[in-house]
């Protein structure tokens, strides 16, 4: 599936959608795909649908639609009630900070430009985010060490949510949260130290159907993954 495909089929799906619901909803295309770096068979299509009535009964007459939609291999929106969106800026503030960067309504209201996140929730999930992060790569490192097409695969399906994370980072510090892997990175250079560069590496090969990542780059990747959750951990409120 090409861009253009995509497109086509995110028209047709709200289309099936309005057309299966008599009650308002506003649907949202957010990350890659609204950013303009969505890559075919690597990106997820992240869609977000705000719906009046979340009720089981109402959410039914979505099957269709969505199935559909799944079985082109994409993901399936997520859904959430308008008076529960409301209320969830303090346990989604990733996402939400990270959808306002780039998103596109697609129908309805616009549920997300309005949403303020409280720096404090953002950053506690960031230092969240990251430490696990962290973790699941030191175990991938130990166990497949040697194994350098099996570290490429941890490291360049990993990349996505980190570049995620480090953009929210520079908004919790009020910075220019940078619209490629190069400008957010650069942002952070000074924190993350000489290893930062290994992240934009990494990412320029996330195109790449088997990268073989030698084991001395994952290393590298670590070591700026570890500093980034140090920095985050030492965020001042004076640091905002």
């Amino acid at each position: 599936m090409d861009r253009s495909e995509l497109d086509q089929a995110i028209t047709k799906l709200v289309k099936q959608l309005d057309d299966a619901t008599p009650t308002a909803f506003s649907a949202v295309l957010y990350g890659s795909a609204a950013r303009g770096d969505w890559i075919a068979g690597k990106s997820d299509v992240n869609l977000l649908l705000v719906v009046e009535d979340p009720a089981p009964e109402a959410l039914r007459k979505l099957t269709p639609a969505v199935a559909a939609w799944h079985e082109r291999g994409l993901t399936p929106p997520l859904i959430i009630g308008r008076e529960e969106w409301s209320r969830a800026a303090d346990v989604f503030p990733i996402e939400i900070t990270d959808m306002q960067l780039a998103y596109q309504v697609l129908r309805g209201d616009d549920p997300v430009g309005g949403v303020t996140v409280e720096p404090g929730d953002l950053r506690r999930a960031l230092e969240s985010e990251l430490r696990g992060k962290l973790v699941r790569l030191r175990q991938a490192y130990v166990r497949f060490g040697d194994v350098a097409v099996t570290l490429g695969g941890f490291a360049t399906s990993s990349v996505p949510a980190l570049l995620v994370l480090l953009r929210c980072t520079n908004v919790l510090l009020g910075r220019a949260p940078g619209e490629t892997p190069q400008a957010t990175v650069e942002v952070l250079a000074a924190e993350l130290g000489a290893d930062a560069e290994v992240m934009v590496e990494i990412a320029a090969h996330r195109r790449d159907k088997e990268w073989q990542c030698p084991p001395a780059t994952f290393a590298r990747y670590l070591e700026a993954v570890r500093r980034a959750v140090d920095l985050v951990d030492n965020i001042q409120r004076g640091d905002r």
